[in-house]
């Protein structure tokens, strides 16, 4: 029989692969870097997939990559920032096969920017190197993500020059952890152009000033 989230059948039966992992499996606290490992993964390969996130007494989070959506039975305020452990399982489907949850659910960068932040223990993501430089190639829409105003001042920063991780932590005022942080939220959200610090990107030279960045960030959202 297949899963169900609010008494709805999600279609999810048999096929499925289980990607589960604990603290001893990886070289930082499993949680939820196991579930952006497998995000990333699963947004490599061209066939679809629908995923299942299950994190302890949360019930399941539904992912549906062909409609950038996702479905779950609590709100992201219960979002739990740091479980031990968190079940994953992928299912392939066919582009036409209907989503195991209404459309259109909710927005799928609500649910990565949560998981990215929450991931690697403030290390670099698996799929980034260190040194590289990062760049924003797309805004995201930080009004409907729960985002601190450092948060607002890191994204405003990566989308106005090329940093490091340790360049954007220095020109923000912020701890190393928490610049690394937002760089695996924007990465695994695909708003985010990351290279070699050796292709010769240029390093910045003199950071806006954070007024200027804020207030920028916000008349561009909206806010």
């Amino acid at each position: 029989m297949g899963a169900t989230v609010g008494g709805r059948p999600t279609g999810l039966t048999s096929g499925s692969r289980r990607l589960d992992a604990g603290p001893d499996d990886l070289p930082y606290t499993a949680g939820w870097s196991v579930a952006a490992i497998a995000v990333h993964s699963v947004l490599q390969i061209p066939v679809p997939m629908i995923l299942r996130l299950m994190p302890p007494d949360r019930g399941t989070i539904l992912v549906d990559f062909r409609h950038h959506a996702f479905a779950w039975e609590h709100s992201m305020k219960d979002f739990p920032i740091a479980p031990t452990a968190v079940g994953v399982e992928t299912v392939p489907v066919l582009d036409d096969d209907p989503a195991p949850f209404s459309l259109p659910g909710q927005n799928l960068d609500i649910l990565l920017w949560s998981v990215g932040l929450h991931s690697f223990a403030d290390r670099p993501a698996s799929w980034l190197r260190a040194g590289d430089r990062h760049h924003l190639v797309r805004w995201p829409n930080l009004t409907t993500m729960r985002h601190t105003v450092d948060h607002m001042r890191l994204t405003a920063l990566l989308g106005n020059g090329w940093f490091t991780v340790r360049e954007l932590a220095t020109a923000a005022g912020v701890p190393e952890g928490d610049a690394s942080a937002i760089v695996n939220a924007l990465s695994l959200m695909g708003v985010l152009e990351s290279v070699p610090s050796e292709e010769g990107v240029a390093a910045p030279e003199i950071a806006p000033s954070r007024g200027g960045l804020i207030q920028r960030l916000r008349a561009r959202l909206g806010f």
